[in-house]
């Protein structure tokens, strides 16, 4: 059943960062709520880290349950819109996975796999969200690298010198929408934070971004081998899994910045990198100006 376990959660893992890449390819999302970045939003984005798992522990549980509601809400509908095209559409996909959500958590809890199946699908679309609003607001590769360097620390002293991370996922693991991609029962269970998968998913995209295919596809394969193996170490309790990605994101942008120099910024990327309908639209104008000229 651990071999089980272990597949499922690698599998959905593997599917959210790829979805993600192929995501930011496709399609544009609109209204990013974040702007574009820059480092004094890393340093608010630290604070935030810092501040949040506090207020989700003293906050009453039925108004973390809402926050949590909300934010999910909004999140899986800024990422369902691109691909739906209509509002009406979007909504009524967002409100049916949290009405399913909602549901199994009442019929079956939050401890069946029936729940994690559910849970893991709407986790899969917000991870898919996030990580393009962050890559499609400007985020840079030494953004993340920085981010990445700070989570080392800090998940290695909330996880590992401190209880916060797990009385955290203690509280929050009965909730509906709980922010942990897991699977299996009892001994045989598994998962994955949240947060660990949103960098895991944005990283690739920013290093593609500022860097090339090359930077953007090894950065994939990578963060995946990590996650594989952090996944298949026989490890009692909750790890800091940011204590293995974090380097490894420093390590890679270090490289190529080295290799490559300046980062590129999202308008050269798209000058560079035109997404495939974009190239269809040159070519067909390049078309029609041939025509027209004879």
């Amino acid at each position: 059943m651990y071999y089980l376990s272990f597949a499922v959660v690698l599998c959905c893992t593997t599917g959210a960062l790829l979805w993600s890449w192929d995501y930011f390819r496709r399609y544009q999302v609109t209204r990013p709520p974040i702007g574009v970045f820059n480092l004094k939003d890393v340093l608010l984005m630290i604070a935030s880290i810092v501040l949040v798992p506090y207020l989700d522990l003293v906050f009453p549980l039925w108004l973390v349950a809402g926050l949590l509601g909300l934010s999910t809400l909004s999140l899986l509908y800024f990422a369902c819109e691109p691909i739906l095209r209509t509002r009406w559409a979007a909504w009524l996909v967002v409100l049916a996975l949290l009405a399913l959500d909602s549901g199994v958590t009442l019929l079956s809890g939050t401890n069946s796999n029936g729940f994690f199946a559910v849970n893991n699908a709407v986790l899969i679309v917000v991870i898919v969200g996030i990580a393009n609003f962050w890559a499609q607001s400007g985020m840079k590769a030494r953004d993340v690298a920085v981010l990445g360097a700070f989570l080392a620390v800090y998940d290695f002293i909330a996880t590992s010198q401190l209880p916060l991370m797990s009385n955290l996922i203690t509280r929050l693991a009965g909730l509906p929408l709980a922010p942990i991609l897991a699977w299996g029962e009892g001994g045989n269970a598994l998962g994955l934070g949240l947060g660990d998968l949103l960098f895991a998913a944005v990283f690739p995209l920013v290093m593609r971004k500022a860097f090339g295919r090359s930077a953007g596809v090894s950065a994939l394969v990578l963060v995946l081998c990590a996650m594989g193996t952090v996944l298949a170490l026989p490890l009692k309790g909750v790890f800091p899994v940011m204590v293995v990605l974090g380097p490894l994101m420093v390590l890679q942008y270090l490289y190529w910045k080295g290799r490559c120099g300046q980062e590129r910024t999202t308008c050269q990327y798209l000058q560079e990198e035109p997404s495939r309908q974009k190239r269809n639209l040159m070519l067909i104008s390049n078309d029609l100006a041939g025509l027209h000229m004879l």
